[in-house]
């Protein structure tokens, strides 16, 4: 069985693979209309069906589905940048590993292996000579356009870490500038956040209304949260104890991500127990 390929990298990419996997598999180039082909032949004595359907499939995979989302940004999107390409490719990489449900959810997932497997079976079944270009072109048509799908849902969600990030970096330059008010904030973080003094004392809305600079709230009402991010920004304080059950978050990560050193992670027993040692040593003073 022959498989010709346009892409020297691409020929490649398949014929180390079966090397690694300790198959015999020969290459060779030839010209054709004065254009080079590369041919990797396999000897079908000694090769599955099974196991060149599965080199195929990696193939596509790990090989072809990033070359596909780069020409995706670059003719479709005119995304030029390598690093922005590279980007969004991570996300894609990450949608179809199921690492982004959140994104996966809107557009429903696929079976992607099952997707490939299907074409590339009743292509090897029925030829001897497989063309890669028009295996991708007209047999992984459908896997071709979910990409499409997938890229621009990447595009949509890489404007908005980008957006998010500039909104990161403002919030930690106001607080580069911004004097404490407090040395020292604790959070205890339940269906809302409660504040407190470093002498576990608990900050009153009025003390916390008074503290805050109203400023961050009208020029950014989009994005900052009112009850959390705008207090603590508005307290500056050196060090933030936050104490909750579970710190898979959002709001916890945008606090990590504004305050970074400045803020403790820590389980609501500490909260307690803490408490209770300050107390009981205030009381013996």
């Amino acid at each position: 069985m022959d498989f010709i390929f346009k892409h020297l990298d691409d020929a490649v990419w398949l014929h180390e693979y079966f090397i690694k996997n300790d198959k015999e598999i020969w290459f060779h180039e030839t010209i054709f209309q004065n254009q080079k082909q590369y041919f990797l032949t396999i000897d079908l004595s000694t090769i599955s069906l099974e196991n060149i359907q599965n080199g195929l499939i990696q193939f596509i995979i790990q090989k072809k589905r990033n070359d596909w989302v780069k020409e995706i940004l670059r003719e479709y999107f005119f995304y030029k940048e390598e690093e922005e390409q590279n980007n969004i490719l991570e996300i894609v990489i990450e949608m179809f590993n199921g690492d982004r449900p959140e994104l996966t959810s809107i557009i429903g997932g696929i079976d992607e292996e099952e997707m490939i497997r299907r074409a590339v079976f009743t292509l090897l079944e029925q030829y001897d000579t497989v063309s890669i270009d028009s295996l991708a072109k007209f047999r992984l048509k459908e896997y071709y356009e979910q990409i499409i799908v997938y890229v621009e849902l990447a595009i949509d969600e890489y404007k908005m870490e980008q957006e998010y990030q500039v909104f990161i970096q403002m919030l930690r330059d106001y607080l580069q500038n911004r004097d404490a008010k407090l040395e020292v904030v604790r959070i205890y973080f339940d269906q809302h956040s409660i504040f407190y003094d470093e002498q576990f004392q608990e900050i009153t809305k009025n003390e916390i209304s008074n503290l805050l600079d109203r400023r961050l709230l009208t020029n950014h009402p989009i994005y900052i949260d009112s009850v959390t991010i705008a207090p603590l920004l508005s307290i500056a304080p050196k060090k933030i104890y936050l104490y909750a059950d579970s710190f898979d978050n959002g709001l916890i990560r945008t606090l990590q991500n504004i305050f970074e050193e400045r803020i403790l992670l820590e389980n609501k027993d500490q909260f307690w127990q803490e408490k209770k040692a300050y107390l009981g040593k205030a009381a013996n003073k």
